[in-house]
């Protein structure tokens, strides 16, 4: 009892806090002492103000535990496109040894988007009844609308069993609160309703500001959902929307991920900033070490900005991953990933050596190549997280992260067409982005048939390492069956893997996997929330 009452005075303090620190840089920050909540939830500066802070709510996960609890998304770790070597991997190998429901990567998402959830409902609440404008209404709400929404969809997708809540949080509810699983109808009801909620309060307009939610993430959205609903025309008219009327256009593959780390390109949809020059930029990220390999640990090699600069190989594409490019063909092959590594330290002694300057790292050159260090040492990098600006030896990044880009919209168009069993305009869209990163001189450039495991191939090609994958596999039914049969890595170049555990998530996996444990301390603090199925803690429903 009295660790419940301690864990309901932290979160009062906890969300308080959010509530008085959540500016951005991009705003005037007012003097702390004159914040209250009179100001914040009744002014348009001040919802504004709050708004701005659910980013800082999002972005504050980055900073925990290296990076690795949000890298664990981002990287579509336990799926069937990665090798995740050492980033929270206990529970993308879906370890049957260890008690899942207390791991801290998966309390860190569930922490995250709650908190972003109880800000919200307060701006929400609040900035309904305020006396302000209606334009001044719209303007500040359809982002906390937007927010709610993305916070509850990815929620339900993840944990399937989820608490419900609109409600403001103030010092009147906090206390015997009853926390009982909602109905996914319910969830998704007011998924669809925020969401529709905000793209009526965007109206004509479909500006785009770096760092922030728009338009065009809102329709995203409705059409990712209404795939969940199986609602495919829904999907097919939200994303023909955004094609059709939106800013958004497709850019040459090398031309996406920006050397000035900015990532502002017609494709960004929105991208969370980290630059620390940029309106609204936050801390230092640790994604680009994450994604990038041990190259510099090889005698005669050095880091390099040519080559991801300084890095702890933890993630990485399996070999099903990148076999699923044509890489004489496939501009993104090299655009997006680092297949290979030269010695690169002009100070280092390679008279004796048969190897020298300039060559490429090969197995068996030396000592540091052969085993785990090979999978260390010279696998491969994934660029989109590379900071080309800092200086190489350093451990810290400021690349803003694209989240949502607009490929993703041409092939939710593209399988919402081909559910409605319109292969035509199917085709169209998924050859959209098809023509823009296969070579003309490619006989295999555009499709001429599709089905679903064509999207889902596609779909890898594209949007590999951007969080999509594990929710895409859930959502069609094959992320056991997909991880069963290419997860993690067995061999390497022909180096068999040094540890069974790099692919013990294909006989680990089970049905139940198919969503995550509730979190141990969350339940705890919720006066026994029921767990998930299949892992410590569950118990079956009363008959």
């Amino acid at each position: 009892m009295e660790a419940k009452i301690i864990h309901k005075k932290v979160f009062i303090f906890i969300f308080l806090f959010f509530i008085f620190t959540g500016c951005e840089n991009y705003l005037t920050e007012k003097n702390p002492s004159e914040v209250t909540t009179d100001f914040l939830y009744t002014t348009a500066n001040g919802l504004q103000a709050a708004v701005n802070g659910l980013y800082t709510l999002e972005r504050n996960q980055i900073s925990e535990n290296e990076c690795n609890n949000f890298a664990l998304i981002m990287g579509d770790c336990g799926t069937d496109i990665d090798f995740n070597r050492a980033s929270a991997q206990e529970v993308s190998r879906y370890r049957l040894d260890i008690d899942l429901t207390t791991q801290a990567a998966i309390r860190s998402w569930w922490q995250k988007w709650y908190s972003i959830i109880e800000r919200s409902n307060s701006i929400i609440a609040f900035g309904e009844q305020a006396e302000i404008t209606k334009t001044e209404k719209m303007s500040v709400l359809r982002e906390a609308y937007i927010y709610r929404a993305y916070a509850y969809f990815w929620l339900v997708r993840k944990f399937d069993n989820i608490w419900l809540n609109t409600d403001p949080t103030t010092y009147k509810n906090i206390e015997g609160r009853t926390y009982g699983v909602a109905s996914q109808n319910d969830v998704y009801a007011l998924i669809i309703a925020d969401l529709d909620k905000a793209i009526e309060y965007y109206g004509s307009d479909w500006t785009v500001v770096p760092g922030k939610f728009n338009q065009g993430v809102a329709r995203l959205l409705r059409a990712d959902v209404a795939l969940w609903q199986n609602d495919y025309l829904t999907a097919a008219t939200q994303s023909t929307k955004i094609i059709n009327e939106g800013p958004f256009a497709l850019v040459a593959p090398e031309n996406i991920f920006t050397k000035d780390r900015l990532n502002k390109t017609s494709e960004s949809m929105y991208v969370m900033q980290f630059d620390e020059f940029a309106p609204g930029g936050g801390p230092f990220s640790r994604l680009s070490l994450i994604f990038t390999t041990q190259y510099r640990m090889v005698p005669g090699c050095i880091t390099a900005s040519e080559f991801g600069g300084y890095g702890w190989a933890r993630i990485s594409p399996n070999p099903y991953m990148l076999g699923l490019y044509d890489s004489k063909y496939d501009r993104r092959w090299n655009a997006w990933w680092q297949h290979y590594y030269t010695y690169n330290d002009p100070n280092y002694n390679f008279s004796t050596l048969k190897y020298k300057l300039g060559d490429t790292l090969k197995l068996s050159d030396n000592s540091m190549l052969t085993g785990d260090n090979y999978y260390k040492d010279a696998n491969i990098s994934c660029k989109k997280y590379w900071d080309w600006v800092k200086v190489p030896i350093t451990n810290r990044s400021w690349s803003n992260v694209y989240m949502f880009r607009y490929p993703q919209v041409l092939l939710i168009a593209a399988e919402a067409y081909m559910r409605l069993g319109d292969n035509t305009n199917a085709l169209f869209y998924i050859n959209k982005i098809r023509a823009n990163r296969i070579l003309a001189t490619s006989p295999n450039q555009l499709l001429t048939t599709i089905n679903e495991d064509i999207l889902l191939d596609e779909h890898a090609r594209e949007l590999a390492f951007e969080g999509q994958r594990w929710f895409l596999l859930k959502r069609v039914g094959k992320l056991v069956e997909r991880v069963q049969m290419y997860g993690g890595i067995s061999v390497f170049r022909t180096v068999p893997s040094p540890n069974v555990l790099y692919y013990a998530c294909r006989t680990n996996i089970k049905p139940y996997h198919v969503r995550w444990p509730i979190p141990q301390a969350e339940r705890d603090a919720m006066g026994g929330f029921p767990q998930n199925v299949g892992y410590a803690g569950y118990v079956a429903p009363a008959k």
